[in-house]
Formats: C-alpha cells, structure tokens, sequence
C-alpha cells in the first residue's frame, strides 16, 4: 500500500498532536508509561513517520517543555490584567497552579524523569533548551513587573521549579518527607517567595519614584 504524502499543514497537525499528547501523557501516567509507541498509538501514526518529526522520545519531551512555555507566559499575562485579583492574589494563582501542575494538566517532570532525559540529550540541545529557559523565566519576571536586575531568573527558575519537583517527589522518589503536609510545604514556600518579590517590587517601584522626582 502506499504511503500517505502528508501536506505541511497536515504534518503540523500531526506535530503539535505529538507535543500535546505527550505533555497529557507526562500528567496522567508518567514517561515510564509513555514509550514511543503508545504516542504512535494515541496520534494514529506510524514509529517510522514518528522518526521524520523528531530523533528520539526526550527531544520530543524537551519541545514539549518548550511547547507549553508561551501558553504559560499567556496565562500569566492574563492574570496579570485581572481587574478582580490584587499583583500578589494573581501571581499566588500562577504559582499554585505550576506547582500542583499534574492537576492542571501541566507537564512537570520528576526528578528521575529528568535524569533520564538529560542523559538522552547532547550538550548541545540541552544548552540551547537551558537558554530557553532562562528566557522564559526571565519574561515571566517582565509580565510580573519586577526587573531582571532584581531577581536573578535562574534563581526564580530554580526557586519555583524545586517547589514543583519536590512536591511530585512526595512519596515516591522521597519518602522520608512527610506527605500529609506536602501541600502546606507548597503554600510555606510560595507565601516566602510571594514575600521576597513583593519586596522587591517595591524598593523597584521607590527607586523609579526618586528618579522621577
């Protein structure tokens, strides 16, 4: 039988059908429940035509991670401009939704997942992945309205994702943490963070106010 020729708006389709079931199949089961056949399988293609988007399952991950960043940014911008939530009640809810993201259909990768992709990747992508990174973490301090001269991005990437990681960790990869505060853990560390950009915030907004005078 012969092949399908794919158009490049259907192979787009397809594309962006792989990046969202995978991002679905990290929060429902897991990437030990996500080999590459049973992505095939979910978009109704074959391994081979798989293989013509992307060399393995972890750079497909990897563009996944990438796939949802914009849609995040866009969220946070409409949190943003809420007229019923305060800048703290607006970027609390950002928060909690990223930290509790199995739940809000947000891709988090667990500790052993994430080893496990790193070890696929070569330096190369991943170099260009953690620059994506910082550039995504560093837009959400823009739409937060807090300078990137005040709060280092790799440190708020580092601050929210650990939140994210450990929560997931809990019980499974971490045992010894207790469970049943697991969410009292999160809402501690996101009312700290809250705290130390609400600072900042405003020793930025008095510095702008004694320039203007």
């Amino acid at each position: 039988m012969a092949r399908k020729a794919y158009s490049e708006q259907e192979r787009e389709q397809v594309r962006n059908a792989l990046l969202t079931t995978v991002i679905q199949c990290i929060v429902d089961r897991g990437l030990i429940h996500s080999s590459i056949d049973v992505l095939c399988k979910k978009v109704g293609i074959s391994k081979t035509f798989f293989y013509t988007f992307f060399p393995s399952k972890e750079e497909l991950i990897l563009e996944a991670l990438r796939y949802q960043q914009p849609k995040l940014l866009q969220y946070a911008r409409q949190l943003m401009k809420d007229p019923t939530l305060s800048w703290r009640e607006g970027l609390r809810t950002f928060l909690e939704t990223c930290a509790y993201g199995d739940k809000k259909g947000i891709a988090v990768l667990s500790i052993e997942e994430e080893q496990e992709v790193y070890r696929c990747l070569s330096q190369e992508n991943f170099q260009i992945f953690r620059e994506d990174q910082t550039k995504f973490f560093n837009n959400l301090l823009v739409i937060f309205g807090l300078s990137v001269d005040s709060i280092e991005p790799r440190l708020f990437g580092n601050l929210a994702l650990s939140m994210m990681m450990v929560y997931k960790a809990i019980p499974n990869t971490m045992p010894f943490l207790f469970p049943e505060v697991a969410e009292d853990m999160v809402e501690f560390q996101i009312n700290a963070l809250l705290d130390e950009m609400q600072r900042v915030k405003e020793r930025t907004n008095r510095v702008k106010e004694n320039v203007q005078k």
